[in-house]
């Protein structure tokens, strides 16, 4: 009987001793999904804005950001306003579109999207903030 008690104890102590580990793993995991998550959306956000401006027949800069900040809206935890949201027309090279663009002299839709992702939890010995930066590039049809 006293054999039984001693594991019992000892068990109990183990438990204690493993609790933090599985709750520091358990917080983190969360970090991390949401993180990746995150990363995501501020993908979509560029493909979306770009490719509404490629179909556009008369894209704004103004319509590329609300449908680039909308797509990222979608997420669950992520806020759109924050993120720096960046719209340029132009050829391949940086030079201004011609009108109407050609095949010889096509013109892009770029739409780049900045935001930094903070962390739940402060981590020991690991940054909790993480910079997400993605770009998408898409030919038009029609010039802004």
């Amino acid at each position: 009987m006293r054999a039984v008690r001693d594991e019992l104890g000892q068990s109990i102590v183990e438990l204690a001793l493993s609790l933090p580990l599985l709750a520091f793993m358990l917080l983190g995991g969360a970090d991390m999904a949401r993180g990746y998550a995150i990363q995501l959306a501020v993908q979509n956000g560029a493909r979306a804005g770009a490719e509404a401006a490629a179909v556009d027949h008369s894209p704004t800069f103004a319509e590329t950001e609300a449908r680039t900040r909308d797509e990222m809206d979608r997420t669950p935890g992520m806020d759109a306003s924050i993120a720096t949201v960046t719209v340029t027309f132009g050829q391949a090279d940086g030079t201004a579109c011609a009108d109407p663009p050609t095949v010889l002299m096509p013109c892009f839709a770029t739409v780049r999207v900045e935001h930094t992702f903070t962390t739940i939890t402060p981590w020991p010995l690991i940054p909790n903030q993480f910079g997400f930066d993605r770009s998408t590039s898409m030919r038009m049809f029609a010039t802004p």
